[in-house]
């Protein structure tokens, strides 16, 4: 009975910090519509407009008018390689998220490996052997 309550609340777990994103269809206009060129310097632009850019710039309390200054001082190659990070890093990505998942997949290795007997790491698992 206790393992099953601790296999129970290892899962949960498991399935309430794992990350999930929700898919659409997109239409051809939508698709049609995001084909429009902009210029590497606009990019970077829009992106430290975002709401979430600039709330992060200002608590690292930085101007946004010296991030327009620096950005319209850039060269043309300068923006298109930050223009580049940004359509190539991953979204919704965090280190603190792959740190947890790393711990809770080694703590349920050593728990399996505790239950089959080949282990001795937690006192609260008895091996099946």
């Amino acid at each position: 009975m206790r393992i099953s309550k601790l296999f129970l609340s290892v899962i949960l777990s498991i399935l309430l910090l794992t990350q999930t994103s929700w898919a659409q269809m997109a239409s051809t206009e939508a698709l049609f519509e995001q084909q429009v060129t902009v210029s590497p310097k606009e990019k970077v632009m829009q992106f430290t407009a975002r709401d979430d850019v600039a709330r992060i710039l200002e608590q690292m309390d930085v101007d946004p008018q010296m991030i327009q200054k620096r950005v319209a001082s850039m060269t043309d190659e300068e923006a298109s390689q930050i223009a580049h990070k940004i359509d190539t890093m991953p979204a919704g990505s965090s280190a603190v998220g792959s740190l947890i998942g790393a711990v809770v997949f080694v703590f349920v290795l050593l728990v399996i490996t505790d239950i089959l007997g080949f282990t001795k790491v937690f006192d609260f698992t008895r091996s099946v052997r």
